[in-house]
């Protein structure tokens, strides 16, 4: 019921850069990820109206590979949560963060077109990581200007006034996403997609320019990191860079530039702190989240199987169980809101879904079989597996729509590998069949 369906081999695409997308095709989805950032409701429309004709033009198609990949099954079990839910109109509205992002991925998946080449997902690929530019720059403004010296001088200019403007507390940036743990999973994305880029330069022939500016935006996103104050984001930013030195041991330059990150990092926190807080054990032995995750422990082993419905979490929370919180939407790690929220049988089904075309991506890689393009979007989703580790950013329509198009790529990337040596292999790559 779940295999995995294999597609045709196609020859090799040559390299392309940020220009060679021709296909008006292209450049909607292309377009419609780019802006996501900037202009989320925009972007929403744009993607709606890609996903209605699709669905229009091969809606069995969709169905059909949504129902082998497990994406049904998941569906029910959202939907049972759903009927069982203690907040039954919460619990249906809250769907909205699953079920249409399933259907993007069998959009995406189904589509002939990216099915036959690899040349959009290098395109999307760098459009996306140049595309943070004005985000990493605005959270190291942000920084700055939030020293209280340098507040004192500008904190009356209205072109600063929308770093004053939030509702979180702490030297934290947010880059005009919101939140800073918004903006820091958007980051560590853009980390992922952008050292794989790197990592893959020698078998994709980027321009000199272009890799330039990647590994500017790299750099200038770790940066952003930093200023975000985010731990769950610092982390997934040094395990990736952890993989990436590892892949990199034989392209010294791209290692080089991975420890500049980490100093650049280690020489902050030593110097300013963590989003005003200085360096201690404390600062982990005490967060809120350990309370919070034993919160949703409890709740989890009285409703195990059915859980308690989407918004169930924040239903049941009793204000300021957790220190200084009144309203707590979610535990702060994302397997414990899914068991919590739709039941124990639900997330492991999550798991297994999204799980088999991420390992699938992993095997690609390790076996040298897969594009190389395919460890950016791999990097990526492993950033986003460590960040949803301590925090749960799927409300935010912008990093789901970014996340589960990731989903989608490894899946169709993987699913049709190339014999071309992998920039992460750590074996040799298997001998074209014939």
């Amino acid at each position: 019921m779940f295999e995995q369906k294999s597609y045709r081999e196609t020859p090799p695409q040559n390299p392309l850069s940020i220009l060679d997308a021709k296909s008006w095709y292209d450049w909607l989805w292309l377009g419609a990820l780019v802006v996501l950032p900037f202009a989320s409701y925009l972007s929403l429309a744009i993607l709606v109206t890609l996903m209605l004709v699709a669905l229009w033009q091969r809606g069995p198609n969709i169905r059909d590979y949504l129902w082998h990949q497990g994406y049904g099954l998941l569906t029910l079990g959202l939907v049972i949560s759903a009927c069982f839910a203690v907040n039954q109109s919460d619990g249906w509205l809250q769907l909205a963060n699953f079920l249409p992002y399933f259907l993007l991925v069998g959009v995406l998946a189904t589509a002939p077109r990216f099915r036959q080449s690899d040349q959009f997902f290098t395109t999307a690929a760098q459009a996306l990581v140049l595309g943070s530019f004005p985000f990493s720059m605005a959270a190291l403004v942000e920084y700055v200007v939030r020293f209280p010296s340098i507040t004192a001088q500008v904190g009356d200019w209205a072109i600063f006034q929308w770093i004053f403007d939030v509702s979180f507390a702490g030297h934290r940036a947010h880059g005009g996403l919101s939140h800073p743990n918004i903006l820091g999973n958007y980051l560590v994305i853009i980390l992922g997609l952008g050292l794989g880029l790197l990592l893959a330069n020698r078998h994709s022939k980027l321009s000199s320019k272009m890799v330039l500016a990647v590994a500017m935006a790299v750099a200038l996103a770790g940066i952003g990191i930093f200023c975000t104050s985010s731990r769950n984001g610092l982390l997934a930013a040094l395990v990736l860079l952890a993989i990436a030195g590892y892949c990199a041991r034989q392209h010294r330059w791209v290692w080089l530039l991975g420890l500049g990150v980490l100093g650049a990092m280690a020489a902050g926190l030593a110097t300013l702190g963590f989003g005003g807080r200085a360096i201690s054990l404390g600062l982990f032995t005490n967060d809120p989240r350990i309370a919070a995750w034993q919160i949703s422990w409890d709740l989890i082993q009285q409703r195990p199987l059915m859980g308690w419905g989407l918004g169930g979490f924040s239903d049941q929370y009793v204000p300021f169980s957790v220190t200084d919180h009144e309203r707590l939407f979610h535990p702060h790690n994302l397997w414990l809101y899914l068991a919590g929220d739709t039941g124990i049988p639900t997330m492991l089904m999550a798991c297994w879904v999204v799980g088999r075309s991420y390992v699938g991506g992993i095997r690609c890689l390790t076996t040298g079989e897969g594009h190389p393009i395919l460890l950016s979007y791999v990097l990526a989703f492993t950033g986003c597996i460590l960040f949803a580790l301590f925090d749960v950013t799927l409300f935010d329509a912008r990093i789901n729509v970014l996340s589960w198009f990731i989903v989608a790529s490894i899946g169709i990337l993987a699913s049709r590998p190339q014999a071309t040596t992998s920039p992460a292999a750590a074996v040799p790559a298997r001998q074209k069949r014939r």
